[in-house]
């Protein structure tokens, strides 16, 4: 019997690879490539792929699957439900629109700030992903195409929730991984505000984990690194770091808010089992921090 005509996405030559150091990865086969291009940061590039639908990859790397929505709601939503009132979000490196997908689900929103240094992102999202580019026409959302640090920098404005969403350590924004950027976001949050940093795969690069805590602990009273398994994710398994002036915000989770959100089918991997759970280091990533 001919394999091909029972699978025929064999046929295709076309894999995506992203690799850790050139010795272990993730490969993707792809039907074909939607969008290659060049921006002054990096090479960005959409491909049409059997398994994960349509896949963003940017500097070389995956960031991005229409089949999964794990990362987006894990840097967003433990944030939305510690904080007891969240109004006002400032979302650096979110031009890709998933984060903004998932903040737009909270009804009590009245600001988000997207900050994307990186115009040809949000461009390349609004035209290949329209369901996650349909939130930068919302009217509750501000678009900046800037560096996070120097939008942070040299504007006053605190928020409820700050997210960090770069793409990679090493990547185009380096400003985020420095002390200084840290000092900053303390200083541009509300009182109670919570800021969320994605700490990327702490089984592959624990150093980076482990750099933003360092980086992070002269300028926050409690931190709580967290995780969760992502399947095109480096390893699988993604950290964060969530921080705040104070250890009881970080022990808080609104029950009534989430009941009220929970009973609208939101979330694909989110809830409040997940919440507790993430919190949970295997014990190897406890002593490696």
């Amino acid at each position: 019997m001919n394999n091909v005509s029972l699978y025929p996405e064999s046929s295709s030559s076309l894999w995506i690879e992203n690799l850790i150091h050139g010795l272990s990865g993730l490969s993707i086969k792809a039907k074909q490539c939607l969008f290659c291009g060049a921006s002054p940061f990096q090479k960005v590039e959409v491909y049409d792929t059997y398994a994960y639908g349509k896949v963003l990859c940017l500097g070389g790397n995956i960031v991005l699957t229409e089949a999964e929505s794990t990362y987006n709601e894990m840097i967003v939503h433990p944030a939305m439900f510690m904080h007891s009132q969240p109004k006002t979000v400032c979302c650096i490196g979110g031009g890709d629109g998933g984060c903004l997908k998932e903040l737009l689900k909270h009804p009590g929103i009245e600001r988000i700030v997207i900050v994307e240094i990186d115009q040809m992102v949000q461009e390349t999202v609004t035209t290949y992903f329209p369901t996650l580019g349909e939130g930068f026409s919302d009217s509750r959302v501000e678009l900046v195409f800037d560096d996070g640090y120097n939008y942070l920098k040299k504007n006053d404005t605190c928020f409820d929730v700050i997210l960090v969403d770069s793409y990679d350590p090493g990547g185009p924004v380096q400003s985020l991984e420095t002390a200084d950027f840290h000092k900053v976001v303390s200083e541009r949050l509300n009182e109670n505000g919570l800021v969320v940093f994605q700490t990327d795969s702490p089984t592959i690069r624990g150093y980076f984990l482990r750099f933003t805590i360092s980086g992070v602990s002269p300028f926050f009273q409690s931190y709580k690194p967290y995780l969760c398994s992502i399947r095109s994710f480096p390893d699988g398994i993604c950290s964060f770091l969530i921080c705040s002036q104070s250890e009881k915000i970080l022990a808080q989770f609104d029950e009534e808010r989430y009941n009220a959100f929970s009973g609208n089918g939101l979330t694909a991997y989110y809830n409040d089992g997940i919440h507790r759970g993430a919190f949970m280091l295997p014990e190897a990533i406890r002593q490696m921090i």
